[in-house]
């Protein structure tokens, strides 16, 4: 199977291991007022405002639906008029054959927006999370997709106070473990990622 995840396999990560999502909101919040950058957390389940706690800015999923729906609205409605003005004009009922039976069109172009906007967003959701077929998910530690919630720091960033600092935090909030993992890509020495 080909990899083409670009998270964790290029990067050197330090991680903490959670039992208790509380827990793991206190070191987030911690660790961030001391600077220090959290690289990522992997939950089971949903963790309310941890994305805020990190920092993530609100996500542009509603302007993608719109641009999505509007270009189902356009092609629904260039189909129908192409079809029913230029292409194959048709008297049917006495409705008229050109801009006056747009009131007409109005179900199948409702239908057409519903369509491309679910089409896209779908695929939108699967290539913007990397989720396509052959890519290996980033799994640190097993029992992430189970009971334990994870915090991913990137260790070629921190220096040895930072990692004395990190560990404190870690520890004061209730940490079960920590373990490195090192990008079987990753430059060992530090610096750049290749």
């Amino acid at each position: 199977m080909f990899c083409f995840s670009t998270s964790i396999n290029k990067r050197n990560l330090i991680y903490g291991v959670f039992d208790d999502e509380s827990n793991l909101m206190h070191t987030v919040e911690e660790v961030r007022e001391k600077g220090i950058e959290v690289f990522d957390c992997y939950t089971p389940f949903p963790v309310h405002h941890l994305d805020t706690a990190m920092g993530i800015s609100r996500t542009r999923l509603s302007i993608a639906a719109f641009l999505c729906g509007l270009t189902g609205f356009c092609l629904g409605l260039l189909l129908q008029f192409y079809m029913m003005v230029f292409d194959w004009p048709m008297n049917i009922g006495g409705k008229p054959s050109d801009y006056h039976m747009l009131p007409s069109m109005v179900p199948v172009v409702f239908e057409c927006t519903v369509l491309c906007t679910a089409f896209g967003l779908a695929f939108l959701f699967f290539f913007r999370n990397k989720m396509g077929h052959g890519v290996r998910p980033d799994i640190l530690d097993i029992r992430q997709t189970d009971d334990y919630l994870l915090i991913a720091f990137d260790a070629d960033t921190l220096d040895t106070n930072r990692r004395n600092e990190l560990n404190a935090i870690m520890t004061k909030n209730g940490v079960l473990h920590t373990k490195e993992y090192v990008g079987e890509y990753a430059v060992n020495a530090g610096g750049a990622h290749a």
